[in-house]
């Protein structure tokens, strides 16, 4: 008798810590319906199943990101090589006082605008699905008899997030953005609206709409040519000029 009440009493003993153990501050209390192992196992899976289900959002997230292609992810660069001539109604206006004095100043003024400005340098355009990633042009521009040069920098491009970027090797490829205009090392505007033009594959053309840089440039836009224009493959498509 004495043993099975000693038996009776190590099993009301084993229970009572099995159910202290699963309450207390902060847990939830455990049925006695359901055996440990049972609850480690539902634990396992509810903890896996959250590790799937956030494997799967981040396969989805991956899924719905445009992938890399011909059309969306490219690099090109090249040479800026173009002669502005004067704005008619610029030079009209200098004209005009040249009739009525021949001081020093109103004719290096006037000069500024009678003759051509040439622009020699150089670009580079990276595209990462649909995106531009870097725009950088670095050039001189001078008159043509020699009077002022300047060096310009273009830099900073920002994208218009509300386009992305298609290429059409066939045709045009338009880009717009925001860039910073540099001159001679010091800032002259920032934020500028630009447009970028490809036309197939194998020259740019650059304007930019504002005023300042408008009259600057009198009007016109920077034209060059491309060297290079790889794919997303890092495949070049251009044919490279025989030395």
């Amino acid at each position: 008798m004495i043993k099975y009440l000693s038996i009776l009493y190590i099993v009301f003993l084993s229970f009572f810590l099995l159910e202290f153990s699963f309450s207390g501050i902060g847990h939830s209390k455990v049925s006695q319906d359901v055996f440990p192992f049972n609850l480690k196992n539902s634990l396992s899976n509810s903890i896996l199943n959250s590790f799937v289900s956030a494997i799967d959002s981040k396969a989805k997230l991956i899924d719905d990101m445009p992938q890399r292609n011909d059309t969306n992810t490219f690099s090109t660069m090249g040479l800026l090589s173009s002669v502005l001539f004067p704005d008619n109604e610029i030079k009209g206006s200098f004209n005009s006082e040249k009739n009525d004095t021949f001081e020093n100043e109103t004719i290096a003024n006037m000069s500024k605008y009678e003759f051509p400005k040439i622009i020699s340098g150089n670009w580079t355009l990276n595209v990462t699905q649909g995106n531009v990633t870097d725009f950088n042009s670095i050039f001189k521009l001078v008159t043509s008899v020699g009077l002022e040069k300047h060096f310009v920098k273009i830099n900073n491009f920002e994208n218009n997030n509300n386009v992305s970027i298609i290429l059409n090797p066939y045709t045009k490829t338009m880009i717009n953005g925001y860039v910073d205009f540099i001159i001679d090392d010091q800032l002259f505007e920032s934020h500028l609206p630009i447009k970028i033009q490809l036309n197939r594959i194998n020259t740019i053309i650059i304007s930019i709409d504002k005023q300042t840089v408008s009259d600057l440039l009198f009007n016109n836009s920077i034209y060059g040519v491309a060297d290079s224009f790889k794919n997303f493959r890092n495949n070049e498509l251009l044919v490279k000029d025989e030395q």
